[in-house]
């Protein structure tokens, strides 16, 4: 029994012995690695092989989006892993020192440079951060970097838009039978993504573009889908512009002798003007594609441009002295009748139940002629230029009215579900 734990406790020792290297041990195996150890050549023993690199790629960020001159910038994690069979030792030899960190520029890594750089090609390597090797010869570096990216910016369905920023990361120098990129996932790793308070990263992938085509130097591909948090436009751009517009319609209901009708409907127009220039100090000025919202603030200069007129022929009515035309006399009866025939089939209700059909048919007629001979005798003796113009603002109220509400719902129902007009 005794002699079992003394082995236990030999072997103890010994595998603590294994684990505790030394510096001196460190500076030794160092030495031996780099004595003839050459980072500008390919980390290969046969040079006809394929350094096969592999990636994980993460979004840390999006700290700036700016749609006018396309500009994104982004906070990227590259997790890239390979083999380099010049490096390799056995841990017993060495204390069983099994991982070392050295300085990227000691050992070979290789070349990413972003190929839809804003101001120039970057070389997107970060030299300050250790790489890790391992006794069997993989190398794993973590890299980081904030890039600046060109995205092309597809305002049509603003403010409820999304875009689509792609981002190539490529070794240029190689060919693809020297260095191989390939993904380990085909998504982007967001588990350390902060929020931004004007975008939401929808979705994030990753290919590996040599396999699309061969002919190209080894790149990875990233496409971020970004879907712009609308909440703000809609308060304060939106909803603004959709009651400003419902009433302004409202000034064919204004007396006409108060004089304020054109005063109201010119403030409104001018305040569509404002809400165009603060669309277009956030929008690309761009004509393929056009943001759609601008198609609406159109029609709603063209709605307001119409209430103005109409107001103006409705205010010279109003204030007309002369004898009213029988055409006009006419035209108001037909327009009267019809609005009061309407008025009389909604006040009558259908109680009685007639089971014989010519009984139940000059019932109506005999309420008909009834309600014309009603509606003659009261209103065609006092037909004026008031009369006509009370008909002409009501008649204008309902049709504008309508118009804006179908174009109104149309339109956000398109942007919203970024539907094509």
């Amino acid at each position: 029994m005794d002699h079992k734990l003394v082995l236990i406790y030999i072997l103890f020792l010994r595998l603590e012995y294994i684990y505790c290297a030394n510096i001196t041990q460190v500076e030794t195996l160092y030495d031996n690695l780099f004595q003839k150890y050459n980072r500008k050549l390919f980390p290969l023993i046969n040079h006809n092989d394929t350094v096969n690199v592999s990636f994980t790629v993460g979004i840390v960020s999006i700290n700036n989006f700016d749609e006018l001159s396309g500009e994104i910038e982004l906070t990227m994690l590259f997790y890239m892993r390979w083999v380099d069979e010049r490096l390799t030792w056995t841990p017993s030899d060495f204390d069983g020192k099994s991982t070392l960190l050295v300085p990227p520029e000691d050992v070979w890594c290789p070349q990413l440079y972003l190929l839809q750089s804003f101001d120039r090609i970057q070389d997107i390597s970060n030299v300050s951060i250790m790489v890790r090797l391992s006794s069997s010869g993989l190398v794993i570096w973590n890299s980081g970097s904030v890039l600046k990216v060109v995205c092309s910016v597809d305002v049509t369905y603003f403010p409820f838009d999304t875009q689509t920023c792609e981002i190539t990361v490529s070794g240029w120098a190689y060919t693809a039978d020297e260095v191989m990129y390939y993904t380990t996932s085909s998504t982007v790793f967001q588990d350390y993504l902060s929020s931004n308070s004007q975008w939401m990263l929808e979705s994030a992938t990753v290919i590996n573009y040599t396999d699309i085509r061969r002919t190209f130097p080894p790149s990875i591909n990233i496409a971020l889908n970004l879907k712009r948090r609308s909440d703000f436009f809609v308060v304060y751009i939106i909803f603004p512009m959709v009651f400003l517009g419902s009433i302004n319609n409202l000034v064919f209901v204004m007396p006409a002798s108060s004089g304020e009708r054109t005063s109201v409907a010119i403030t409104t127009f001018l305040s569509f003007i404002v809400f165009m220039q603060m669309i277009n100090d956030t929008v690309p000025e761009s004509s393929d594609p056009m943001a759609y919202i601008y198609y609406y603030i159109l029609f709603l200069l063209v709605y307001s441009s119409a209430i103005l007129f109409l107001c103006i022929v409705s205010l010279r009515i109003h204030d007309k002295e002369d004898p009213v035309p029988s055409v006009v006399i006419k035209l108001v009866f037909l327009l009267r009748f019809l609005c009061f025939k309407r008025k009389r089939k909604s006040s009558v209700m259908p109680e009685r139940k007639f089971s014989n059909v010519s009984i139940q048919a000059e019932v109506k007629n005999n309420n008909f002629n009834e309600n014309m001979e009603n509606y003659k005798e009261d209103d065609s003796p006092t037909v004026t230029w008031k009369i006509v113009g009370k008909t002409f603002d009501k008649y204008c109220f309902t049709a504008l009215f309508i118009a804006f509400l179908v174009m109104t719902t149309q339109t956000f129902t398109k942007l919203y579900t970024n539907q094509g007009f």
